[in-house]
């Protein structure tokens, strides 16, 4: 049995500590966060894919309270509201839900599984030689056989093992707000929120993603523009606040249709969330003792929607890597700290690339680009079931064969694969 001491709270945390404790290791959870705020913080809405989904069935974690099965994503016209296509996956299921419902599930989940979580714990970094997490500026060490560094984009553990290594700020931004459904008056937008599908709405540099959250029955709006730099922002250096004044917001979105109008106008604010991404070259220390998972070391802006999945698949392959090791196997603690290392780094970095094409690519203007993608799209799931489900993971970013093969991974089963050519033992039960 390890101990595990995890840093931080968020989705990778969680599920990296669900799945240790399934395996019988002792876990402990610090997070900055009071227990007040993360019992009551708001949050944007999340859809998690098939490859994220199969994961949850596959450890029973039922979120079926806080999520709905969504029939995929429909992409729409700006400025018209024309359907261009629905796109989901070929095999599997995918559920739409609040970051911050999914956490507090997952937290309910990691509680039932033996999980200890400290909150108000200020992590101020790691003695990687212990190793051990130092909290309250270093006075106090919290001493640990694995240190897991699943403190996001501003990971204090991160900046302990690699200082160079910092988030770059880019001119994306997302303002995000909610509207009850009881404030919706027209049948365009009352139509909207009947169906359980998330909406994309293409515009030139600009895009919403929305969707209905069901159970809470208000419907949660992401306004993504590609073009908001420092010049035009009040406060550049502040990556998440609150905004009274929804005057730029709207001027922005002008041009969109009525229905786009209509959720402007019942807006009381936003919520300003500056996007920036931060990749981390190496993520475990050398003696495989502290490692880096989630935003820590792979934080990427969200058109690909495949952020948080990304985290659960870190969580995944970490506690299948470290089931059955000992604390007195330093050698194998530092080898399954490289396999897992080289199993997910290579795979968050080509969901990078199709992050990156897929911003062209969403904020394109009107014009030949514009008609070329949106006829692509009307085509994607015709041909996506014609192609095979495990996909081609060297396929151009915005192929549907690369599409096919970031929903279909199973991680679980590509961790058990890595120990087996590894030549070590194989988990002798799946979760």
């Amino acid at each position: 049995m390890l101990r595990i001491a995890v840093a931080g709270a968020g989705v990778t945390g969680l599920l990296a500590a669900i799945g240790f404790a399934r395996y019988g290791h002792q876990v402990i959870i610090y997070e900055r966060k009071t227990e007040t705020v993360f019992a009551n913080e708001g949050g944007a809405g999340i859809q998690l894919q098939a490859n994220a989904m199969r994961i949850l069935k596959a450890w029973d974690l039922d979120i079926q309270d806080v999520a709905h099965d969504s029939d995929g994503v429909a992409a729409r016209r700006y400025a018209t509201g024309e359907a261009i296509a629905v796109i989901k996956p070929v095999a599997g299921t995918q559920m739409f839900m609040l970051r911050s419902d999914f956490r507090r599930s997952m937290l309910k989940h990691a509680l039932a599984a033996g999980v200890r979580v400290l909150f108000n714990q200020d992590i101020s970094g790691v003695d990687v030689s212990r190793p051990a997490l130092l909290l309250k500026g270093g006075v106090e060490k919290i001493e640990a056989d694995l240190i897991i560094g699943a403190d996001g984009i501003r990971s204090k553990v991160r900046s302990a093992l690699f200082p160079t290594v910092q988030p770059e700020v880019r001119a994306e931004c997302t303002f995000q707000f909610q509207v009850p459904f009881s404030e919706l008056k027209s049948d365009a937008a009352k139509e909207i929120i009947s169906s359980p599908n998330a909406y994309l709405f293409f515009g030139p540099d600009t895009t919403i993603v929305a969707s209905p959250i069901f159970s809470r029955n208000i419907f949660d709006l992401q306004f993504i523009t590609q073009r908001y730099g420092r010049e035009t922002d009040p406060h550049p250096d502040t990556w998440n606040e609150y905004i009274p004044d929804m005057t730029d917001i709207r001027n922005r979105y002008r041009t969109y249709g009525p229905v786009t109008q209509e959720l402007l106008s019942l807006g009381k604010g936003v919520w300003k969330w500056r996007h920036a991404e931060c990749f981390s070259p190496c993520w475990t220390s050398e003696n495989g003792k502290v490692i880096l998972a989630g935003d820590a070391c792979h934080a990427m802006v969200p058109f690909a929607g495949h952020g948080a999945g990304m985290c659960i698949e870190d969580a995944a392959v970490l506690a299948t890597m470290f089931r059955d090791v000992s604390p007195q196997d330093h050698s194998g603690i530092r080898t399954r700290a490289r396999l897992y290392q080289d199993l997910r780094q290579p795979r968050t970095d080509r969901c990078h690339r199709r992050t990156l094409a897929l911003a062209v690519s969403y904020g394109l203007p009107d014009g030949e680009n514009q008609k070329k993608r949106d006829n692509a799209l009307r085509h994607v799931m015709e041909k996506k079931v014609q192609l095979p489900l495990r996909g081609d993971r060297d396929a151009h970013p915005l192929s549907n064969e690369f599409e096919n093969w970031l929903e279909q991974y199973d991680a679980l089963e590509e961790a058990r694969s890595a120990l087996r050519t590894a030549g070590l033992a194989e988990p002798v039960s799946r979760l």
